[in-house]
């Protein structure tokens, strides 16, 4: 009897034969298109600023979930594939040429002022992901649906 009382309840455990009927073993195997996961891009939120004004917090659930479907279908490429091949749909900047100081300063307000690599990843017409890629691992800082981060010149300038 437990305290007070009452009878505890023991847990149903599973007979051994589900455990036994699992597929188990190397993940890569299990997962489908999961063969070649190390070349294709792959994504962290670890850094993602939560305080500025590009992170994901005034975006609504439908918003939300339009930008992972987008994510989604970059999966399907590698590294090479979206950023080796020019402009688009991915590129590098260096940090230090950021043309907005609001972006430099939300670096240094969220710890990442060493940074010298910046990359961005183009999703619909204006809207750039931005972040830092470390191998196959884009590390996402920024949604920046209105791309105010690194604005396009005026075109006839």
């Amino acid at each position: 009897m437990a305290k007070g009382g009452k009878v505890k309840k023991k847990l149903q455990l599973p007979s051994a034969r589900v455990a036994e009927e699992k597929r188990t073993g190397d993940p890569a195997s299990l997962l489908p298109s999961s063969g070649n996961s190390n070349d294709r891009i792959c994504w962290r939120f670890t850094h993602l600023d939560r305080e500025g004004p590009w992170g994901l917090a005034p975006l609504d659930h439908d918003r939300i979930l339009a930008l992972i479907t987008e994510m989604v279908k970059f999966e399907s490429q590698t590294i090479n594939e979206l950023f080796h091949r020019g402009e688009w749909p991915g590129k590098c900047h260096d940090v230090h040429q950021l043309p907005n100081r609001a972006a430099l300063d939300r670096l240094e307000g969220i710890g990442l002022p060493d940074m010298t690599k910046i990359w961005k990843l183009r999703i619909g017409g204006a809207g750039r992901l931005w972040g830092f890629l470390v191998g196959n691992v884009f590390h996402v800082i920024w949604w920046d649906p209105e791309h105010e981060v690194w604005p396009s010149k005026p075109k006839n300038t």
